[in-house]
């Protein structure tokens, strides 16, 4: 029994093709690169400078022809099965920090501007996405992914900006930083987290990645992107010394060899990364990313010493620990994606799902009476995990939220032909989804459809009925739980919920279904000291998929070649990840997650100690266990 809804996890994974390393006669000086696949191949190096990167990236031209289809493909995904197309018109609520947007208004407008070079159009299309600050619709290209960005010195947040680790010259570390390329830090910082972070709505989260390097490529000091100037310059001030003094950091880019054999020069670069054939197109992407080592303990990571009190109870490697401190337990999940919930057979795991079960099992038999349920930096993952958790932790509360989506043509039409051909794992496939009143299956898309219709952004729509996660499911998956364990001793009031904000997606679901339905206190770290309320959550939910699952449902259902349905994108190595459905509050049934902003009960603040030492935040944490709102 599977679900079929994934919900956001960014992944970064690579896949090794062999190209050959012939090298053209051309001038290396003109081209970025040749002097990347010349440096790649006599010095087996991994790592170049910002400026042959930047002219690699640059010397592609821009093409109007590109440009034009590929806003014509975005135009028709977003006009066609996009929910929040009207939504997205209205100004933010009160906590929140983003542009609203006429989506197609906007999107004709960038048609009709012409730009220096290709990199430039692409990054402008980015930008477009990153401004929603909705890191479920999202443009990405394999075009400009092929090398990230790191200066070699990571930032944290107290009330000032202070170094947290600085791999050329650890002596500055804990000092402060007053100034970056001679503006105030935190201003820098906050223009950064305001313009390229879009992984929440919330500023003060968006502030916290911005200065988590774990989450390489949206925080300042990693980059996805390639930075805008060569280098960056940190004025410092240290205890150990009488005056301010500058430190000078170049941005070393660094990809992975599967990437660099791919290219010897410009024109391979575009053939075979940018529009790669089929047969010669990689299967996942990869810039590196996940092998950049900034610290040798990480931001959030115990110490090597174990603190004292602290004993581990459980591990789950890379997704779930167990732990007991003094007298109250810590359940941190990493993530919601994890390949093992399915078994060689892509059927439910029950030796997966019966460890997690263990871990809790394990913690019970220790007597703590209180727990902190870690789920800081938790980007989500797939929601069978998370209506799992949910039930394992609250027998008695559905965890399933409600979700309907905007009833277009092209939608209509997809839906339609699939409940009359009843593909497989088709994207339209509705039939596993109930009725939220009834709890019964769809049997048909007219019964789906309904006759529903809200106005937003001034613009009145028909919506779809709403629906649950079928009931089977959620019986299923509470009768595997009775069969393991019995109730988990803990009420309500015994736990508490740490985030640092970034809780997205499956993990945004536990959140809510903890705080809403079962009354949760949730706390949350760090933010902006200015800004008195920080998100406990980010994101919260839906139904993603993306162009290429889009049109490859549509070319199964046999419509893909309709009028109304989009056109593939010009570039192989383009796609729109995209969330099609809305989900709603439980508490506020006529309020969407996605928009309503959910700050934390209580509040606590990074600092020199709790920042490399993170049994001391959980003993913070765990004190306001109790405590009133």
């Amino acid at each position: 029994m599977k679900f079929y809804i994934a919900f956001f996890a960014f992944v970064f994974s690579s896949i090794v093709i062999v190209q050959s390393y012939a090298i053209l006669r051309e001038d290396p000086v003109s081209d970025g690169c040749i002097r990347i696949h010349n440096k790649f191949v006599s010095k087996k190096s991994n790592k170049f400078s910002y400026e042959d990167v930047k002219d690699c990236y640059e010397r592609i031209p821009f093409d109007d022809l590109i440009a034009s289809k590929t806003i014509e493909t975005l135009t028709r995904l977003l006009d066609g099965f996009y929910p929040f197309l009207d939504k997205a018109k209205e100004p933010p609520q009160s906590g929140f920090s983003f542009k609203s947007k006429d989506i197609l208004a906007e999107l004709k407008l960038l048609q009709k501007k012409s730009f220096q070079n290709l990199y430039d159009f692409i990054i402008n299309v980015k930008y477009f996405f990153y401004d929603m600050k909705e890191p479920h619709t999202l443009f990405i290209t394999d075009c400009f992914s092929t090398f990230a960005f790191i200066t070699n010195i990571t930032l944290y947040s107290i009330v000032k900006d202070d170094v947290f680790d600085d791999t050329i010259d650890p002596s500055n570390i804990d000092c402060e930083v007053t100034h970056i390329n001679g503006h105030q830090a935190f201003e820098v910082i906050y223009k950064f987290a305001q313009d390229s972070v879009y992984l929440s709505r919330d500023i003060g989260v968006r502030f916290n990645t911005a200065l988590d390097h774990k989450h390489s490529g949206y925080s300042f000091s990693v980059r996805a992107e390639l930075p805008e100037t060569p280098n960056i310059v940190y004025t410092l001030k240290c205890y150990k010394h009488t005056r301010s003094f500058n430190v000078t950091r170049n941005w070393v880019a660094f990809s992975t060899p599967s990437l660099l054999k791919r290219f010897n020069n410009s024109r391979t670069y575009f053939t075979n990364i940018c529009n790669a054939t089929e047969e010669n197109k990689p299967t996942s992407y990869s810039s590196g990313l996940q092998d950049i080592k900034i610290s040798s303990n990480s931001i959030h990571r115990i110490m090597t010493i174990q603190p004292e009190g602290l004993t581990i109870i459980k591990i789950i490697e890379d997704f779930m620990e167990f732990y007991k401190i003094k007298d109250f337990g810590v359940v941190r999940i990493l993530t919601m994606q994890y390949p093992e919930m399915y078994d060689e057979n892509d059927n439910f795991n029950s030796a997966f799902f019966t460890n997690i079960i263990q871990g809790f099992k394990d913690l019970t038999n220790t007597g703590v009476k209180k727990v902190v349920l870690d789920l800081t930096d938790n980007l989500g993952g797939y929601d069978l995990i998370s209506a799992f958790i949910s039930l394992l932790l609250f027998s008695n509360t559905y965890p399933s939220f409600e979700f309907d989506f905007r009833i277009t043509e092209p939608m209509k039409l997809a839906i339609t032909e699939q409940f009359k051909l009843a593909i497989p794992e088709n994207v339209f496939d509705m039939a596993d989804y109930a009725d939220a009143k009834t709890y019964i299956n769809f049997t048909s898309a007219n019964d789906l459809f309904g006759n529903n219709s809200f106005t937003r952004g001034n613009i009145t729509e028909h919506y779809s009925k709403k629906f649950v996660i079928s009931n089977a499911y959620v019986e299923f998956l509470k009768e595997f739980i009775q069969n393991f364990t019995t109730p988990l001793p803990w009420k309500p009031e015994d736990y508490i919920i740490l985030t640092n904000g970034l809780c997205g997606s499956a993990c945004a679901m536990i959140v809510e279904h903890a705080v809403e339905l079962n009354n949760v206190s949730t706390i949350s770290i760090g933010g902006i000291a200015s800004i008195p309320l920080l998100s406990c959550t980010s994101f919260p939910g839906g139904f993603v998929t993306d162009s290429d699952e889009i049109l490859d449902s549509l070319n199964i259902l046999g419509i893909q070649n309709n009028t109304l349905m989009p056109k593939n994108f010009p570039l192989t190595g383009i796609r729109l990840t995209l969330l099609y459905t809305e989900t709603y509050s439980n508490r506020k049934p006529v309020k969407l997650l996605e928009y309503e902003f959910r700050p934390a009960d209580f509040r606590l603040f990074y600092d020199e100690k709790n920042i490399k030492n993170i049994s001391i935040l959980w003993s913070q944490a765990a004190a306001f266990i109790g405590k009133k709102k």
